[in-house]
């Protein structure tokens, strides 16, 4: 009986969370076409960038910084121009602090619910080019100016609260109420709700972070490399056996074929001069 219940309440479930006010979107996303699906696999596959430069502890904190004024002038301005309904988002970026974990191994970098950013160690270490942190960062303010993290809570929350209902509502004939099933559907709705749009996310703070990249004065194929050069470092690390540190970026941030097809995309289009679009 719960497993008839519980197939049941997560058709429900889903068919709800499509209907209810689960973040969206910002920018009009379109798809790539077939000749950027067909690069971003050969990528994947094949594609090979430069040697990480193993940047020494020491020597972190000034490569950060090198970079830092730059991308977030350039970001800055891509923001205002976007002109977004929450336009204070501009301003919290503006004022983001950065923080370098020295001492942390992974290959990492994240956004978070204070409008902050932190960057692993290991990967600025890994990176080939200052470009590329420039990326990573341009990447994390995108995360900033869209809301993004916001966002993924308000949908984590939506989740915890439909999945829950719905299994409270499908126990109400039960001889005897299971509260340990409500809330492990409320934690069950959480994570769905929180993936919801993830992918969408991504793509718009990789397609953003090519046009901050352009604004800044970097090469706008830094963040294809980014994400070419970590799958490879992936790949590496798993073969070789080494636990000295996870890439955490890809898990955090996934990279795939539709992923890096989006950014090819962008690449084409910040050097055609098509603008980006926010969804109206």
């Amino acid at each position: 009986m719960v497993l008839k219940a519980g197939t049941s309440l997560a058709c429900c479930f889903f068919a709800i969370v499509g209907l209810t006010g689960c973040a969206k979107p910002v920018l009009e996303l379109t798809e790539p076409l077939d000749q950027h699906q067909l690069a971003a696999q050969q990528l994947l596959r094949d594609g090979q960038v430069g040697p990480s430069r193993n940047i020494a502890h020491t020597d972190m904190l000034p490569t950060v910084d090198r970079v830092l004024g730059r991308v977030t002038d350039a970001a800055y301005e891509v923001c205002v121009e976007l002109q977004l309904e929450e336009p204070v988002r501009c301003e919290f970026m503006a004022a983001s602090d950065v923080t370098v974990y020295l001492g942390e191994s992974d290959i990492n970098a994240y956004a978070d619910q204070d409008n902050n950013v932190g960057i692993y160690g290991g990967l600025v270490s890994a990176m080939g080019t200052d470009a590329e942190i420039a990326a990573v960062l341009a990447h994390e303010y995108a995360h900033i100016m869209y809301g993004h993290v916001d966002r993924k809570f308000q949908n984590a929350a939506v989740g915890a609260a439909l999945a829950g209902m719905l299994m409270a509502i499908g126990q109400a004939n039960a001889s005897e109420y299971d509260a340990e099933a409500v809330q492990s559907a409320a934690a069950l709705g959480a994570a769905v709700g929180s993936r919801a749009y993830s992918q969408s996310m991504e793509i718009e703070a990789d397609r953003t972070a090519v046009y901050i990249l352009q604004r800044a004065g970097y090469p706008v194929t830094a963040m294809r490399d980014v994400v070419v050069r970590m799958k490879q470092e992936k790949t590496r690390r798993s073969r070789s056996g080494l636990f000295g540190g996870k890439v955490g970026f890809l898990q955090t941030h996934p990279s795939n074929e539709a992923r890096v097809a989006h950014i090819l995309s962008a690449i084409e289009d910040v050097n055609a001069g098509v603008p980006l679009q926010v969804a109206r």
